[in-house]
């Protein structure tokens, strides 16, 4: 029995190794060649492996993208489990939780433009329920942070008593601008073509828009870009000393990819 065991564990091991290496190589292949320049045969000769092994591991294509999201979105997620024990108000929170946001989006475009190819109609529609359930898992601490502020501004009276939206609802609106102008500054060239430059300036004064008519405390104008850049300044800072990476993942080594 111990040594079935041991011939069991040790399979699972290399099962677990082999799918770690075509998921590292194909995010390098996307970094590369593209979203469109993946192709499984050439991916699996990478690896030395047959493309038979490779579709042991994932069903499809699109299930190997939702595995390359989903290990770099359990990265993007570490960030945000400190979030809502900052010592902060839960406004200042919220925006610390957006400001994360933006950094990992500066310094891993690749995802964003992987995430925005994955949820479309088409592609999401061809990804298994087990991938999509991982990748949505590994998404989940982010909707917790964003949760856990919202619940705790509602009771502290930073926020009104909630009529209809519950806390997750409630979340939604600053998380939809930050999603939407993701999407936005990644079409390379659209903004452009209407004059908008500096896009992440204009989420974080859209955000406080959205909060001060929400009647979150304390309010801020967001027509007072003076008032908008030092909460940023200050949120920033309190990021950083609460020990909150906000560096680049490329940058950090092979286990944030």
């Amino acid at each position: 029995m111990l040594r079935r065991m041991s011939t069991e564990d040790r399979r699972r091991r290399e099962r677990e190794a082999r799918e770690t290496l075509f998921i590292e190589r194909a995010h390098a292949r996307i970094r590369e060649d593209g979203l469109l320049g993946l192709q499984m045969s050439k991916l699996a000769a990478d690896c030395e492996y047959a493309t038979g092994t490779l579709y042991q591991h994932f069903e499809s294509r699109e299930d190997l993208l939702a595995a390359v999201a989903a290990r770099s979105t359990r990265a993007r997620a570490a960030r945000f489990h400190a979030i809502p024990g900052l010592e902060l108000g839960t406004r200042a929170r919220m925006l610390a939780i957006v400001l994360t946001d933006i950094d990992f989006a500066a310094g891993n475009p690749d995802y964003y433009r992987l995430m925005q190819y994955l949820v479309t109609e088409v592609v999401w529609a061809n990804v298994s329920a087990a991938r999509r359930t991982a990748l949505l898992e590994a998404a989940r601490p982010i909707s917790e942070a964003v949760r856990a502020v919202v619940a705790e501004a509602r009771a502290n009276g930073d926020l009104p008593p909630a009529r209809e939206m519950g806390e997750e609802e409630m979340g939604l609106g600053p998380w939809a601008l930050n999603v939407g102008m993701q999407s936005l500054a990644n079409a390379r060239g659209l903004l452009d073509a209407y004059d908008i430059h500096r896009p992440y300036d204009h989420l974080i004064r859209h955000f406080h828009a959205l909060l001060t008519g929400w009647r979150w405390e304390p309010r801020l104008d967001p027509d007072e870009p003076a008032v908008v850049r030092a909460e940023t300044a200050r949120v920033r800072a309190a990021l950083a000393a609460a020990g909150i990476d906000t560096r680049p993942v490329e940058r950090e080594g092979a286990a944030a990819d």
